[in-house]
């Protein structure tokens, strides 16, 4: 009895070892393993249907998904580089190269401060100065080098990401539903709590995956395009920045076309002002308001606060597409607390009744 204990224990910390080793030789990959399993389940309709007109096979109809991805993300991220570089050498050359920046928003922002005895009164004069100015454009310009120098270095380890992540999913199409299965089967939870462990994944994979995603490209081009028939410089850049932070939830887009409006004002272009206010409120603040509560709210079932926290704290953990894994996690961690609430219910009731 004793030597069956031993064995017992020996197994285990046999076992415990050997997965820790494993989980750091996949830790470099977990990103691309996650984005892969969220894919895969975003995929599945169109996955199923070349099934369908391939007559039955799964590893071409996985291959043609894969290879599809992987062309289509190149070449779009291709070109928003291109388009990148191009703009933001346009914008370094007109701009901050050759001192216009200063001209063109430093002096008219002094010249209104100073214009202003509200903003006098407050000290706001001494803050924004020429001198502190002058340092802040100095930062600007090694800021943008370097940012520019980062965006460069980091296309080849995307490309490499992007790679991972198709190939990755390449097996996920053919072999995730064995895969489940085989978690299921080896995890000690009740089928009835794996089950909604699986369906609250697959909702806000989907939720996030499709939803924030549609209303990011619907707010980026619609900004994009106010900030071209304006007439404002860089609006490609512009368009782009909104597309990112309007998956950011309640603040979004208001991040990049608000201080976009109040420059427009400081440098006295009044009514580019007024109509990037009227769009941004009547238009894109309405797009947050009523379309993604029924592509995104609908299918998390999550309080908007919560999901707003979980998407920054997933950006600041996992990067840009902390969007997605962060809700998932908090969403997990939700399901969870349900299901222990579920199994404990009668110990909960008998010990709150107590208390009471």
């Amino acid at each position: 009895m004793e030597q069956k204990k031993y064995n017992i224990y020996f197994f285990l910390v046999v076992l415990l070892g050997i997965s820790t080793i494993t989980y750091f030789i996949f830790q470099p990959f977990f990103l691309a393993i996650i984005l892969a399993g969220i894919l895969a389940v975003a995929l599945q309709e169109p996955y199923h249907f070349f099934v369908k007109i391939t007559g039955g096979r799964k590893n071409l109809s996985s291959m043609l998904i894969s290879l599809f991805g992987i062309i289509f993300l190149v070449v779009i991220m291709g070109g928003i580089v291109g388009i990148l570089a191009s703009e933001v050498n346009s914008l370094y050359q007109n701009t901050i190269s050759g001192g216009n920046v200063y001209n063109k928003y430093a002096q008219p922002t002094i010249d209104y401060i100073n214009h202003s005895q509200v903003l006098v009164s407050l000290g706001f004069d001494n803050v924004v100065n020429k001198d502190t100015i002058g340092k802040f454009v100095s930062q600007l310009d090694q800021g943008m080098f370097m940012m520019l120098q980062k965006t460069y270095q980091g296309i080849t380890s995307t490309i490499f990401l992007i790679i991972v992540v198709f190939f990755t999913l390449y097996y996920l199409l053919i072999e995730g539903e064995h895969l489940v299965s085989r978690a299921m089967y080896l995890s000690p939870l009740k089928n009835s709590y794996e089950k909604i462990l699986i369906e609250k994944f697959i909702s806000i994979s989907r939720a996030t995956a499709k939803g924030a995603l549609t209303i990011a490209l619907i707010q980026g081009t619609i900004g994009m395009l106010l900030f071209f028939s304006l007439g404002i410089p860089s609006a490609f850049i512009l368009g782009i920045a909104m597309m990112f932070f309007s998956l950011i939830p309640i603040v979004g887009s208001g991040l990049i076309w608000m201080p976009t409006a109040l420059v427009m004002f400081i440098t006295g272009n009044i009514w580019q002002g007024w109509v990037i206010l009227a769009v941004g409120f009547g238009i894109l603040s309405s797009i947050d308001n009523f379309l993604r509560p029924k592509l995104v709210g609908k299918n998390t079932q999550m309080h908007p606060l919560v999901v707003f926290f979980a998407t920054l704290g997933g950006i600041s953990m996992f990067g840009f597409l902390g969007f997605i894994i962060g809700p998932i996690i908090v969403a997990l961690f939700l399901a969870l607390w349900d299901i222990y609430a579920k199994e404990f219910k009668g110990q909960l009731k008998r010990y709150n009744g107590k208390e009471s």
